[in-house]
C-alpha cells in the first residue's frame, strides 16, 4: 500500500469528459462534465488508550462509558441506533473528497453539524483549466446536453470571459457562471450526522430519500456505501435505521 506523504499526494481522478471545445476572443475554451461523486479519504483513527479499536469498538466503548455496562453491542443497537441516542455515534466519523454542483453544495451545507471545506471560484481559473459541469438532472438526451451547452454554458462562460477582459476579478466574473459548475470538497461527517443526512437523501435507503434531488441522492448514497467495511458489526443496523425514515 502506498504511503502519502507532503511530497506525492494523489490527486483525485474524477474522469471528467471534454464536452464542448470553442475559441472566443482568441481564447481557447473548454467545457468539461463529470458525474457527481463521493470518495472516502479518511476515518477515524483512535490513539491512546483506544489504539488498535476498530469503530464498532470505539461505539460499544463509548455506551459502556455511558450506562456503565460491561461491553456489549446490543447496547449500541438498542440506546444507540433504535433510541437514538446519537452523541456516542457521533465520537467515529469520515472524511470525503466530493465533486458535485453549486446547487448541491447549497444543500450541503444545510447540514450544519459537518466540516467542509470548497474549491473557491476566485482562485479557480476556468479559462486556463477550463469549465467542468455536472448537467441538470432533466438534460438526459445527447440533443438536450449539446442545447445545453452551446445555449447556456457556453454563453456564460464567454460572459465570465468578458468580465476578466474589462478589468473585472475573477471573483467577480464568477457570477456569469450558473448552479451547474461543478465544485470539489472536502467533507467531515460524524456517524450520527450521516445517518440523518442518509435518512432525508438516500433514494436507494430512506423511502425519504425519494423526494429528494437525484445528484444529492446519489452523493450521500455513495457515502454511506463507502464506509461499510468500518462498520462490519453495526453497519445493517444503520441501513435498517436509515430505511425507517424520518417522519
Amino acid at each position: 500500500m502506498t504511503e502519502y506523504t507532503l511530497e506525492n499526494l494523489p490527486q483525485q481522478n474524477w474522469n471528467k469528459k471534454l464536452e464542448f471545445e470553442f475559441t472566443h476572443d482568441g481564447k481557447n475554451l473548454k467545457i468539461y462534465s463529470v458525474e457527481p461523486q463521493a470518495k472516502l479519504i479518511g476515518v477515524t483513527k483512535p490513539v491512546g488508550m483506544l489504539e488498535g479499536y476498530s469503530m464498532d469498538a470505539i461505539l460499544v466503548k463509548a455506551f459502556e462509558k455511558n450506562y456503565k455496562t460491561p461491553s456489549k453491542p446490543k447496547v449500541v443497537e438498542t440506546y444507540g441506533f433504535e433510541q437514538m441516542h446519537g452523541e456516542p455515534i457521533e465520537l467515529v466519523g469520515f472524511n470525503f473528497e466530493c465533486i458535485f454542483d453549486r446547487a448541491i453544495e447549497a444543500e450541503i451545507n444545510r447540514y450544519r453539524h459537518n466540516s467542509k471545506n470548497y474549491e473557491s471560484g476566485r482562485y479557480v481559473d476556468y479559462v486556463k483549466h477550463g469549465l467542468t459541469i455536472i448537467f441538470p438532472d432533466d438534460v438526459q438526451s445527447e440533443e438536450d446536453k449539446q442545447d445545453f451547452l452551446r445555449d447556456v454554458v457556453a454563453w456564460d462562460l464567454i460572459k465570465y470571459c468578458d468580465v476578466i477582459k474589462n478589468g473585472g476579478k475573477r471573483q467577480q466574473a464568477r457570477r456569469r457562471l450558473g448552479f451547474y459548475t461543478a465544485v470539489e470538497s472536502v467533507f467531515y461527517v460524524n456517524l450520527r450526522s450521516l445517518w440523518h443526512m442518509g435518512k432525508q437523501r438516500s433514494s436507494k435507503y430512506s423511502p425519504n430519500g425519494k423526494e429528494a434531488e437525484p445528484q444529492i441522492s446519489n452523493v450521500v448514497t455513495q457515502m454511506i456505501e463507502a464506509i461499510e467495511p468500518y462498520l462490519p458489526r453495526f453497519y445493517d443496523t444503520l441501513i435498517k435505521q436509515i430505511a425507517k425514515g424520518y417522519r
